[in-house]
């Protein structure tokens, strides 16, 4: 299992490559490996159903405003 701290240090490398615009296929890689690591730590699924609840609220207001 992935440890958080090393979540947090891919996090602070893929910050660093968005701030000082460095974002190309290394920004990429970063980011698509801090995104594995992190849906295997604890925090991954209570992230993912966050996101979920999130979406799905924006979708049902914007159906009631369309409608």
């Amino acid at each position: 299992m992935i440890t958080l701290p090393l979540v947090a240090l891919l996090a602070l490398v893929a910050f660093g490559l968005v701030m000082w615009g460095d974002e190309k296929i290394s920004g990429i890689l970063v980011g698509v490996v801090l995104g594995l690591a992190l849906a295997t730590t604890p925090l991954g699924p209570p992230i993912l159903h966050a996101v979920k609840v999130a979406s799905e609220t924006a979708i049902a207001a914007i159906s009631a405003v369309v409608q």
